[in-house]
């Protein structure tokens, strides 16, 4: 062999070499991307089940049902600061004097003063997030389409 043989080969081995490189991070990005979907599959069906079972009483839904009210209670909080109100059907952040969402188009209540407002106790949201308007027959209603 000469000097250029051994040179052509080493140029060889350094392509290939290349090769598997650039496969094997392909390869390693695609392992990624099907990992996070996977887990999105993971979180899909624990939501389903949920749903499917929100209204028994176990440690897992309390701890669920916990975290929505901790988050209500966030939201409420961080509207007041920001001035606005809550959209009681999608759950997003409005201006006050807004009569329609901008997010999702349903209709607000009008602006009154609080002096007039009377206080209801909430109706029963266990099955939902506590931002989006249902009930126990909502939650059925759910449970039967799923």
């Amino acid at each position: 062999m000469g000097f250029f043989d051994t040179i052509e080969e080493a140029g060889r081995g350094i392509g290939a070499a290349a090769k598997d490189a650039a496969r094997t991070a392909r390869l390693n990005m695609k392992l990624k991307d099907l990992d996070v979907k996977l887990h999105k599959e993971y979180e899909l069906i624990g939501q389903k089940y949920y749903k499917a079972h929100c209204d028994e009483d176990t440690p897992d839904n309390r701890k669920v049902k916990e975290i929505y009210a901790e988050i209500a209670a966030t939201k409420d909080q961080l509207a007041d600061i920001r001035g606005e109100s809550l959209c009681p059907s999608c759950g997003e952040f409005v201006d006050k004097n807004s009569r329609f969402c901008n997010h999702c188009g349903a209709p607000l209540a009008e602006t009154v003063d609080e002096d007039d407002v009377t206080v209801e106790e909430p109706e029963d949201k266990t099955c939902e997030e506590p931002d989006r308007e249902t009930d126990k027959e909502a939650c059925e209603e759910e449970k039967s389409q799923d």
